[in-house]
């Protein structure tokens, strides 16, 4: 349904804010609505757009110099909320497209079975080292402590730090059938 001009369905200036205004709704709602949806490609949000408009026009009805001109702030509104709301819009999509690329990324069952059974087979073998390269491996690698305070830990040396965790780490790798 085309739009009516605004000459035609203007009621006068003596018609109340009111009769102006439902004038104006019933002449260009639909119009602005089909302007709002292309432009973001949403009829839900188009009909928001064209509603907040509307309410903007509405409260400002009396500030306004040229209640003629009412068309044309319409249209500009609608257009400004629809900017607003395509990044809007834009935002939510991009967050959606990232969720799918995690969870694409999210390991599948079979690869955790792998890593749950690469977990298990090296604490095992970690558990067969003599105890201090044990102690010394877990302090280094698993709770990422330096040398110096592996060292203070366990109460050894630095050097022995040095050794102990030189030698249980070729120990894993020889255990472990080499770097995986």
């Amino acid at each position: 349904m085309p739009e009516s001009s605004p000459v035609a369905t203007w009621p006068g200036p003596a018609a109340s804010r009111d009769e102006a205004f439902g004038v104006l709704f019933r002449a260009h709602a639909a119009g602005l609505v089909r302007l709002a949806q292309v432009l973001l490609g949403d009829r839900e949000a188009a009909e928001d757009a064209v509603q907040e408009a509307f309410v903007s026009l509405y409260r400002h009805w009396n500030g306004l110099r040229d209640h003629g001109a009412s068309r044309a702030y319409l249209r500009a509104a609608v257009i400004n909320r629809c900017r607003s709301g395509q990044g809007q819009l834009i935002r939510a999509r991009r967050v959606r497209e990232r969720l799918a690329v995690v969870d694409w990324l999210e390991p599948s069952s079979e690869a955790r079975a792998v890593e749950h059974d690469d977990a298990r087979r090296l604490a095992a073998a970690v558990q067969a080292l003599p105890t201090r390269q044990r102690e010394v491996v877990v302090c280094r690698y698993y709770l990422e402590l330096t040398e110096a305070e592996t060292a203070a830990l366990l109460d050894i040396g630095v050097g022995s730090v040095k050794r102990h965790a030189h030698r249980g780490l070729a120990r894993l790798q020889d255990r472990l059938g080499g770097a995986r």
